[in-house]
C-alpha cells in the first residue's frame, strides 16, 4: 500500500471515528430508526460483446439523532454472468474471474470472455456502512454541509462477481440548499478499492450534482441528477449517468422512490430502474 493510500485510509478512519465519538455523546432522546430498501434492475453491455443484467434487493437499517446518522445496508443480487463486480462506487465491468482479459484490453475494443455455461447466478453483496455529521446546518444564506465516511466490508462471493474480497473505504463532504420548492445537493468523496487479484482498482473521485422541485407542500417531488467518477479501471471510461427520480411521502416518516438512470459512458449500464423506499419505525 503506497503512501497516498495510508494517509487516505487514514483520513477516512479518522472521519468516520470523529462521526461515531460524537454521535455516542448525543443523548437517545429524539432519535429516530428508519428501514430503507429498495429493489433495482440494470442492464448493459459494458466493455464487453455479452449484455449482463443485474438484480438488486437492498435493505437497511438507518438511525438519525440531532446532527448524526448511522446506516447499514446489504445486497441480494442476482446476475447473468459473473462478469461484473460490485464494489463501493457500485458495479463495474471487472471481468470477473476473467479479469486479467480485462486489464489487457487494447484501446476500446470489446473484451471478448467465454460464455456463460453453469453459473450460481444467486447471492449476497457485501454490507455498507455509512457514517454521517451535520457539520453546518442550513440558513439563509449558507448550505448545509455534512461529512460522511462509509466502507464496505468484503463478505461476498468473490468467484460469482459479488464482490472483490477486498474492503473499500470513502470520506466525502456534502452540501444542500433549499429554494422556496427547488432544492439543490452537491457532494463528492474519496473511494480508496480493494483490488482483484488481477485487476488493479484505482482510488477514485465520486462526484454528484442534483435539482428537484417540490411540490404539493412536500409531498410528491421530483429529482434530477448527474453523477460520475474518475477513472477506476485503467483503459476504461469511468461512470457516469444521468438520472431522473419521484418521490412520494408516505405519512409522517416515510416515503417511496422512483428512480431511473442512463448510463453515459461504457462503463455503467445503459439503464438502471430502481423502486426505493423509508419506513419509519
Amino acid at each position: 500500500m503506497n503512501a497516498r493510500r495510508v494517509k487516505c485510509l487514514t483520513l477516512a478512519v479518522a472521519a468516520a471515528g470523529a462521526i461515531v465519538v460524537a454521535l455516542a455523546a448525543v443523548p437517545a432522546a429524539g432519535a429516530t430508526l428508519t428501514y430503507t430498501g429498495s429493489v433495482q434492475m440494470a442492464r448493459g453491455t459494458y466493455i464487453f460483446t455479452q449484455p449482463t443484467s443485474g438484480y438488486f434487493l437492498f435493505n437497511g437499517l438507518s438511525f438519525a439523532s440531532g446532527p448524526f446518522t448511522l446506516t447499514a445496508s446489504i445486497p441480494l443480487i442476482y446476475q447473468s454472468t459473473p462478469y461484473l463486480s460490485y464494489t463501493g462506487v457500485g458495479v463495474l465491468p471487472s471481468g470477473g474471474t476473467e479479469s486479467s482479459a480485462v486489464s489487457q484490453r487494447q484501446g476500446r475494443e470489446p473484451v471478448v470472455l467465454p460464455e456463460v455455461v453453469e453459473y450460481k447466478q444467486y447471492g449476497v453483496g457485501d454490507p455498507l456502512f455509512t457514517a454521517g455529521l451535520r457539520l453546518w446546518k442550513e440558513s439563509a444564506a449558507a448550505p448545509a454541509i455534512e461529512l460522511s465516511a462509509q466502507v464496505k466490508l468484503p463478505r461476498a462471493d468473490v468467484d460469482q462477481g459479488f464482490g472483490t474480497g477486498r474492503a473499500d473505504y470513502s470520506a466525502g463532504l456534502s452540501l444542500s440548499k433549499r429554494l422556496g420548492s427547488v432544492f439543490l445537493f452537491a457532494d463528492a468523496a474519496y473511494w480508496i478499492l480493494g483490488d482483484l487479484p488481477e485487476l488493479e482498482l484505482q482510488d477514485a473521485w465520486a462526484y454528484g450534482l442534483s435539482v428537484g422541485h417540490a411540490f404539493s407542500g412536500g409531498k410528491y417531488a421530483l429529482l434530477a441528477s448527474y453523477s460520475g467518477y474518475t477513472e477506476v479501471i485503467a483503459g476504461v471510461a469511468p461512470p457516469s449517468s444521468l438520472g431522473l427520480g419521484f418521490s412520494v411521502k408516505v405519512g409522517a416518516m416515510s416515503s417511496l422512490m422512483l428512480n431511473a438512470a442512463f448510463g453515459l459512458s461504457e462503463s455503467s449500464p445503459d439503464l438502471s430502474l430502481s423502486v426505493g423506499w423509508s419506513i419509519g419505525l
